[in-house]
């Protein structure tokens, strides 16, 4: 399945018309949790709300989003001429950034050897979202939390899919199902999600609304799960006040806001 014929399917658009206002503004999106830090609580108001209070490594979103652009430079270049110290040392910075710099992680990198920058540039031409088709992303090898950050940075409109940003969609959906009383879950609404290392409720399901989680060792449905997210979210970037910002800082910004909502969820 292509963008456009995802885009068209009756309870794709339907969500994405009950997401629109709530992206634009016009809906409240009320959020909160207890974190682990001094600063205690967190919440938000809207999802414009929860990207202003975005915060990563002790910075906010702007400091974040240069750190990005230069990782991003690095990888882009080094994989358009096949550096591969380069993108290696890239690769591994990116994952540090993302605090997903895991020992096996790395060694996989690494075992990929001169491969590695025509390994992810093969990949990235299948997860590109403008012309990525699910029935050909078994050709993605390498995917996780790591990976798709990756990615994201080799490719303009690829959001990042982790646990918390899988966590979010995932709860969207299930706010959305609620509210229009859909049940259960429509099949290419069913964003996955993972439970990671924390402890923190993550997962979106509540009754007979299920949502599956991720398999480190199935790469295919990660990178479905991160195209579809790609699609929808594509859609919605331009609404109310993320248009005020860059537009190559529309998508990162709604993904930013998607990552606070996901720290945890109500059950």
């Amino acid at each position: 399945m292509k963008c456009d014929e995802y885009l068209r399917q009756g309870e794709v658009q339907q969500f994405i018309e009950w997401l629109r206002p709530r992206v634009r503004g016009d809906e409240p999106f009320p959020h909160s949790y207890r974190t682990r830090r001094p600063a205690g609580d967190w919440c938000c108001g809207s999802i414009q709300e929860a990207y202003e209070r975005y915060r990563w490594r002790g910075e906010g979103f702007e400091v974040n989003q240069e750190q990005l652009d230069g990782l991003a430079t690095d990888l882009q270049q080094a994989t358009a001429c096949g550096d591969t110290q380069r993108f290696v040392k890239a690769v591994v910075e990116t994952l540090k950034w993302g605090n997903v710099a895991h020992r096996v992680t790395v060694a996989k990198l690494r075992k990929l050897g001169d491969e590695a920058p025509a390994t992810f540039r093969g990949a990235s031409r299948l997860l590109d979202p403008s012309r990525a088709d699910t029935s050909r992303l078994g050709g993605v090898r390498y995917m996780n939390s790591g990976w798709t950050k990756v990615y994201s940075l080799l490719l303009d409109d690829l959001p990042m899919y982790d646990g918390r940003v899988g966590a979010a969609l995932g709860y969207l959906v299930r706010r959305c199902c609620v509210e229009q009383r859909l049940d259960p879950v429509p099949p290419l609404l069913r964003f996955r999600w993972l439970r990671g290392r924390s402890t923190l409720n993550r997962n979106p399901s509540c009754g007979t609304l299920e949502f599956p989680r991720l398999n480190h060792r199935n790469s295919r449905t990660w990178a479905e799960c991160n195209v579809r997210a790609a699609w929808i979210l594509g859609t919605v970037r331009d609404e109310g006040r993320f248009r005020d910002l860059d537009p190559c800082r529309r998508l990162r910004a709604l993904e930013a806001a998607l990552f606070m909502i996901g720290y945890e969820l109500p059950v």
